[in-house]
């Protein structure tokens, strides 16, 4: 098989999600990766709200008019499709733009995971004076976790993340800021679970309140120079 453009790219090795979002329509999103995987909107109230963030790039407006209405809007991508998303002893990294809109209680971004059993989530929090995000690993009836704060409500920010051997690292619009973690235990692995973005695993509640724009994954860690990149490629 020929080898892409796409593919050629370093930034592109062992990236395993990639949801660019050029669609700029419908409830569909689909996965640039070798995966080709697609995640579709649930909503329980309207449809996707697309807006154009910058020259030929597009985010979703997720759960718009909270708290007016509660919309109940996610996405999600079946087990059966994400298998390679199931990172329990591996290194990995994330990505996602985002321009959190209402902050309110906890707030799931993105994950694959069954509380306390399975899997990796990454989820925003404001605790009444500090914005958090938080990634937790669910493993054997516990979790473990680590977090970086300082983010600011009502902007646009990259978030971005490494796990590299028992060592994690969160980074803000490319640059690592300081990251508190537990002593890090593998995840348990989440094969049989959905990837989710925006709300939590039961698909009931901590329903995300933002703007986003590019969710990604890599089955490796990036190094300080990728994270960095990610951010100079564009905004958002």
């Amino acid at each position: 098989m020929a080898r892409t453009f796409y593919d050629s790219l370093a930034l592109n090795d062992d990236i395993e999600l990639d949801l660019s979002m050029l669609e700029a329509t419908g409830s569909l999103l689909h996965d640039e990766s070798k995966n080709h995987s697609m995640a579709t909107m649930h909503s329980a109230i309207g449809t996707p709200l697309w807006l154009q963030t910058s020259a030929s790039r597009f985010g979703i407006d997720l759960n718009r008019v909270y708290p007016t209405l509660d919309m109940q809007q996610y996405y999600d991508i079946p087990a059966a499709d994400c298998k390679n998303l199931d990172f329990t002893s591996s290194d990995y990294s994330l990505a996602i733009w985002f321009y959190w809109s209402h902050t309110g209680s906890s707030q799931i971004v993105m994950g694959k995971y069954v509380v306390d059993n399975s899997g990796w989530e990454a989820y925003l929090y404001f605790n009444g004076t500090n914005y958090f995000m938080t990634v937790r690993h669910h493993h054997g009836g516990t979790r473990t976790g680590n977090y970086s704060a300082g983010w600011v409500y009502s902007q646009w920010h990259l978030w971005s993340y490494s796990r590299t051997g028992t060592t994690c690292q969160h980074y803000r619009d490319g640059l690592p800021i300081t990251t508190i973690s537990d002593v890090l235990q593998d995840p348990s692995s989440s094969i049989a679970n959905d990837w989710r973005l925006g709300c939590r695993f039961t698909e009931d509640s901590n329903w995300w309140k933002a703007r986003f724009h590019r969710p990604r994954a890599w089955s490796r860690g990036l190094t300080a120079d990728e994270h960095r990149l990610l951010f100079e490629l564009g905004y958002p």
